[in-house]
């Protein structure tokens, strides 16, 4: 048996575990002494810790006694009335919400400043409970980095689809942002060109980023952006994505899959000049039948039925 001071010490008497509820100091220490014992309820020298006891339903009057509830119940029971409590707020803020929209040109709403965009940005992952979707590019006006809120959204089971501008690829801050996000489930593919920067939550607002002033070396001095609720327009949005996404390709990490994509390049821009199988495999310097397995291999992972769509598709992710 180890000896004594080596044993954990007892969570219980860990002072502050209960502070999620409010309760001070004085208050948990109460609790923990009443969980031991009842004290007479007319105890005037713990009165007002007796009160945040009672209040947060953790201690009762039995008779003349105050006495400890079970913590448990106890919790669970201020757990449920902070989630109702949290369920109405939201509704107001709905409310507020589409009153807001109505009264100030209904389904734009347009936000002023960095600061004010980071924060509409975070409430709308917040906001979504299926998936949040968005353009990445440049250019930034803070260094490329997951958003604060991402662990916590993706955590609580919300799907993150990004596409990422290709040349991000090439800026090493940029590709230890991107693995990090994959690495907490996020889906991220990279396309040529992308039109804007965006971001969807679900299918109920999106807000579209716009830097302003600047230049390619410094970034830009500071951003608005534009908040889009329900509308033909964020239909129109979301159908945008969901097409480049379909054109997109997956973002290679590995040293692998990035070799992978370096010979689908090479094999692209031999298909474009025209050459036969024969004459690439002799370029390549391998079998024509291992050519002919790499461009049967081209040809699914672009989706393409012939040499003029497999050309398309390859321009469209800027490979050619």
């Amino acid at each position: 048996m180890p000896p004594e001071e080596d044993c954990p010490t007892d969570p219980v008497g860990a002072p502050g575990l209960l502070a999620g509820m409010g309760l001070s100091a004085d208050a948990e220490s109460l609790y923990r002494q009443l969980i031991l014992e009842p004290m007479p309820a007319a105890d005037t020298q713990h009165l007002q810790a007796s009160v945040e006891l009672l209040r947060a339903g953790l201690a009762y009057r039995n008779e003349d006694q105050l006495t400890a509830m079970p913590a448990r119940l106890a919790v669970e029971r201020w757990v449920a009335d902070q989630e109702a409590r949290i369920r109405q707020v939201r509704v107001g803020a709905q409310q507020y919400s589409a009153l807001q929209r109505n009264t100030s040109g209904g389904f734009l709403e347009l936000i002023r400043g960095v600061d004010r965009v980071r924060d509409a940005f975070a409430q709308l992952q917040l906001a979504a409970t299926e998936q949040v979707r968005s353009f990445d590019r440049e250019p930034y006006f803070d260094p490329p980095k997951i958003s604060e809120v991402q662990p916590a959204v993706a955590a609580d089971g919300v799907l993150y689809r990004t596409i990422y501008q290709r040349n991000a690829l090439a800026d090493p801050v940029e590709m230890t942002s991107i693995r990090e996000a994959i690495a907490l489930g996020e889906q991220a593919r990279s396309f040529g060109e992308l039109p804007m920067r965006m971001s969807i939550s679900d299918t109920t607002m999106a807000l579209l980023i716009l830097p302003y002033g600047g230049t390619d070396d410094t970034g830009p001095v500071g951003a608005d952006a534009v908040l889009i609720h329900p509308s033909a327009l964020l239909d129109s949005m979301v159908r945008m994505f969901e097409t480049i996404w379909s054109m997109s390709v997956a973002i290679p990490l590995s040293g692998d899959d990035q070799d992978a994509e370096v010979e689908s390049r090479q094999l692209v821009s031999l298909l474009a000049t025209g050459l036969t199988g024969a004459a690439i495999a002799r370029e390549l310097g391998v079998s024509e039948r291992t050519v002919q397995r790499r461009i049967g291999r081209l040809f699914e992972l672009l989706d393409a039925d012939s040499r003029f769509s497999l050309g398309a598709q390859a321009a469209r992710r800027g490979w050619i």
